[in-house]
């Protein structure tokens, strides 16, 4: 199965109403994905991923820009024309059909020999892992098995693009994370190039070579997991991935160590990337799981709240005016700090991540 390269260039894609006013959903973006890379398009309803995913799939044609598949321009090809599958969200089985039917239909429309059907099809029910199932109904298979179903049935055409529309959704959250983990698995086996749109922050950041971040049809990042997730680019990134305490700062500083910024009445030395200077106006991201409640220190807080999560104990704290999300792993051998006890909190410099504010 050979993979190609996806490259959006400039795509804007604008809709107009009845009532003749435009909406823009996707503005202006530009994407390159690598033969055989797993991309995830993240982001919250309406930001413009599923509508990028079905312009490269061909169900939506840009406003402006271009869409590659390898060499070839593919604005103008119909979705049949185009070297893509499509895995939705509803599977879409046909109910009449038994499984190896069901994968076998797109190849019986090319009018493959049947030696070569039943060998692909075989084949490809080996690799999802439905083999022994081929002469069951649809409704005989539960959630998951209908899934590898609806994978397999994309996969028997050799695409060389792989589009995945939220796929997981209607599974429940234990068979998400175990066929998330499948997805990948088969992905990587057979190098397909992937491009994946969901909502779900663990699917993206479980799944994805890398994650592209949209918000209001543009983009906000691109980046692995690990990047996205230590160095949002943006405070809605910050936000959005994961869970960050957020807090704004001057710079008091910079030095050939980083930074030098005050925070809850300290002084922190941060390392940075980020382009400030002296008396700007900056964010400050501390992932809540950096930061530890101690019984000295030197920034005093009092705790508002303290709730035991298994692996985690979750506290919110206060100094001052301002509330401070701490998630302190692995507690069962630790002190846990009740509400209304006073703590301090250790923050590693390290932990901290800059971002300038928007001009």
């Amino acid at each position: 199965m050979s993979s190609k390269y996806v490259k959006l260039k400039n795509i804007v894609k604008i809709y107009r109403g009845d009532d003749k006013k435009t909406f823009t959903a996707v503005d202006n973006i530009s994407i390159d994905i690598e033969p055989g890379e797993f991309v995830t398009l993240l982001g919250p309803s309406g930001c413009g991923k599923t509508t990028t995913l079905r312009m490269i799939a061909g169900f939506e044609v840009p406003t402006s820009g271009d869409i590659y598949i390898g060499e070839e321009r593919v604005n103008s090809l119909t979705p049949d024309k185009r070297d893509t599958a499509m895995v939705f969200q509803t599977y879409a089985l046909f109910p009449h059909l038994n499984i190896f039917d069901n994968v076998a239909y797109g190849l019986k429309i090319k009018k493959l020999p049947e030696a070569d059907i039943k060998r692909n099809v075989e084949n490809i029910l080996s690799l999802v892992g439905l083999e022994g199932l081929a002469k069951r109904a649809p409704n005989q298979l539960s959630g998951g098995q209908q899934q590898r179903v609806a994978l397999a049935r994309a996969l028997v055409m050799q695409p060389a693009v792989l589009l995945f529309d939220e796929p997981l959704s209607n599974l429940d959250a234990k068979l998400r994370v175990y066929m998330r983990t499948e997805i990948r698995k088969i992905q990587k086996k057979i190098g397909i190039t992937s491009v994946y749109v969901t909502h779900d922050q663990a699917e993206a950041m479980s799944m994805s070579d890398r994650v592209i971040i949209m918000n209001k049809g543009i983009i906000e990042q691109i980046g692995t997991p690990q990047e996205i997730y230590k160095k949002p680019a943006s405070e809605f990134v910050a936000d959005f991935i994961g869970v960050a305490n957020i807090f704004d700062a001057e710079v008091k500083e910079v030095n050939s160590n980083g930074v030098v910024i005050e925070l809850f009445d300290a002084i922190f030395n941060v390392k940075t990337e980020a382009k400030v200077k002296a008396k700007d106006k900056v964010k400050v991201v501390i992932r809540p799981e950096a930061i530890k409640l101690s019984d000295t220190g030197n920034v005093k807080v009092q705790v508002l709240s303290s709730v035991f999560m298994g692996a985690y104990q979750d506290y919110v704290v206060k100094h001052g005016s301002t509330k401070v999300t701490v998630l302190d792993y692995n507690p069962s051998n630790k002190k846990v700090y009740n509400e209304d006890e006073n703590a301090y909190l250790d923050i590693d410099p390290n932990s901290l991540h800059i971002i300038p504010n928007k001009k």
